[in-house]
């Protein structure tokens, strides 16, 4: 059940109708600058002079994209703490004016438009309602049937981002064949992603004089920032904006190139599922736009991604390969970009700065890419953002599996989401198809191995003290190689070590309780960040919650108060019992407090309980 009220968007000056839940979030949506709700900045007649004429459905798409876009961002989901996963399922309801409604109302339009749109977002419905009656005037003297982009030769139509991906195959296209290539790019305003593209296309214009022909398409949220940074319908929009123009084309394909492990964007951890999870390029998602787009043309469209059995270090190759070595450090792959600071075009810390990074040392390519592009330095510098180091842990957990792993496994352990690729990718059956992702995969997991020995090689002096909480001591001390809830424990049992001392400095707890309350304030005091660097780990003071409650939380505090007349066999005896009473999975982190150092030999009790169960006894004085 969805736990966020649904949301009701208003397009093309529809009024607000009137058997809406009372709970609905409204808003109007215009990109019409004499509107009063010109929220979306959508510069249609600007592309459709660029192709000269465009068809009244082609329009509609291109207008109802914009507002599934605007709206996308707009909407905010849920915290990015939140437990309930369906917090970040949003249902998105739409009502738009249209020109062609006799087509927008059939029941098979909706329904290819909304699946593609729910699995791509992981949002939990799209619903369209589509009103006749809409028009624009023409965009110039050319937009009319007769006119139409005229093409000499053989073409192909390419999104074009201005990411590595798209640069590569883009390089790959021009060296070999003799096609020319159309470009297409989404601009949402940021003027950094402009002239990053005008950049990559001037010098691609100079080394492929004549064969280059580029095409911009700028829409975004007008005089507001986006609540909501994921933009999980960008995609739609972008594969939108490139039909219309292979349309112009008389193309039925057209290309949305990345690499393999990004679009196929395997579980990294149990709670990026849904919305949480990119699917922008996965191939189901091909597959459903594809569907969508071939029922407006009503002929066979495709969305091809050849690129979808590389890993970031063959992109690198490829670049190599075909000549675009020195375009590297030119291309931007951040995904948060508004969060870049003006010392470079990357953050450093996101899942595409990361994946990057390290693909340029598994490609043996990492000076052509680290030529001051990156905002921070995650490798050697200290990494401030809990989110951050879940993210490179994450990665690197993640491919130590894929290089380790067999076959037969990574097929048991991967089951779930492999259903929802095997049949959507070029493959003899579904056995060709899971072995052409393990491969994938393998080989990923090994050239991430070869990345981690490649930095450490370089930036490992021994000389010198490695800094604390950088990438690079992370790996030193397999931090990767840790669960979750044991990475919470060692964290906590940090924090106790300073904060007990301290708050029992000039009194003593009387009892048992006392040190219980002064944990639970620890953990109440830090949730949030608990919650930011370990998302997926449950947490809770066996002794403040009722037992049947502590047996689901991940990780189990148990903490124990050696008083001077307190014989530590009997704590002893007291974590034996709990040993047994917990399920084996969960993790344990006892907190023994004993300021009258009754504990003789603080090794020989620590080992005697780790050796019945994994777990941390921390020993507090």
């Amino acid at each position: 059940m969805n736990a966020q009220a649904p949301f009701f968007f208003f397009c093309n000056g529809v009024s607000s109708m009137s058997d809406l839940p009372d709970n609905a979030k409204i808003l109007n949506l215009s990109y019409f600058k004499q509107d009063k709700n010109h929220l979306v900045n959508l510069k249609l007649p600007d592309f459709v002079r660029s192709v000269y004429h465009l068809p009244p459905r082609i329009l509609d798409l291109l207008e109802i994209t914009a507002y599934i876009f605007a709206a996308d961002r707009w909407a905010p989901r849920g915290r990015k703490d939140a437990l309930e996963f369906h917090a970040w399922a949003r249902s998105m309801n739409f009502i738009i004016s249209v020109r062609d409604a006799e087509f927008w109302n059939r029941q098979v339009v909706k329904e290819k438009l909304s699946k593609a749109l729910a699995f791509m977002t992981g949002d939990a419905e799209y619903s369209f309602r589509f009103i006749p009656g809409h028009s624009t005037p023409p965009s110039g003297l050319f937009d009319r049937e007769e006119f139409d982009i005229q093409s000499s030769g053989p073409v192909s139509v390419v999104l074009f981002s201005g990411g590595l991906d798209s640069l590569a195959r883009v390089l790959n296209r021009l060296r070999t064949t003799d096609e020319d290539i159309y470009l297409i790019s989404h601009r949402s305003g940021l003027p950094s992603t402009k002239r990053t593209q005008n950049k990559l296309v001037e010098a691609l214009k100079n080394s492929y004089p004549g064969r280059i022909h580029n095409y911009s398409f700028e829409c975004g949220l007008s005089h507001k920032r986006g609540a909501e940074e994921t933009q999980r319908t960008r995609a739609f929009l972008f594969n939108s904006i490139a039909f219309s123009l292979a349309y112009s084309l008389s193309q039925n394909r057209f290309f949305a190139y990345e690499n393999g492990i990004t679009s196929l964007n395997l579980l990294r951890r149990q709670d990026l599922i849904n919305g949480r999870a990119s699917r922008t390029t996965h191939p189901k998602t091909h597959e459903l736009i594809s569907s969508f787009l071939s029922e407006l043309a009503d002929v066979d469209i495709k969305v091809l991604n050849p690129f979808w059995q590389l890993t970031k270090a063959d992109v690198f190759r490829s670049l190599e390969t075909d000549g675009g070595k020195n375009l590297i450090n030119s291309s931007v792959s951040c995904s948060k970009t508004f969060q870049r600071m003006e010392s470079g075009t990357h953050c450093g810390g996101c899942f595409q700065c990361i994946d990057r990074r390290l693909a340029g040392y598994a490609s043996g390519l990492e000076d052509c890419d680290n030529c001051g592009i990156y905002s921070r330095d995650i490798l050697i510098d200290p990494i401030e953002s809990p989110e951050t180091r879940t993210t490179a842990l994450d990665y690197i957990r993640q491919a130590t599996r894929f290089a380790s792993i067999t076959d037969d496994q990574f097929y048991r352990e991967h089951l779930y989401e492999l259903s929802d690729v095997v049949d959507h990718i070029d493959a003899d059956g579904e056995a060709d198809a899971i072995d052409k992702i393990w491969a994938l995969c393998n080989r990923h997991g090994n050239q991430v191995m070869m990345a981690i020995k490649e930095i450490r090689q370089k930036h490992d002096d021994p000389r010198f003290e490695v800094k604390a909480g950088s990438l690079l001591q992370l790996i030193a001390c397999r931090e990767y190689l840790k669960s979750d809830p044991k990475r919470l424990a060692e964290c906590l049992a940090t924090i106790l070590h300073e904060s007990i001392p301290i708050a029992f400095k000039t009194r003593q707890p009387s009892k048992e309780d006392e040190l219980n309350d002064h944990i639970d304030a620890i953990l109440r005091t830090n949730k949030e960040d608990f919650q930011r660097e370990f998302p997926s780990t449950t947490f809770a003071l066996s002794k403040v919650i009722p037992d049947h409650e502590a047996r689901h939380a991940e990780l189990l505090i148990e903490a124990k108060y050696i008083r001077a007349k307190t014989a530590p066999s009997k704590v002893s005896e007291g974590i034996a019992a709990d040993i047994t009473k917990y399920p084996k999975e969960r993790f344990i982190l006892f907190v023994i407090y004993d300021p009258d150092r009754g504990i003789a030999d603080d090794t020989a009790f620590r080992n005697d309980i780790i050796n019945k169960r994994d777990c941390i006894v921390a020993i507090i004085r």
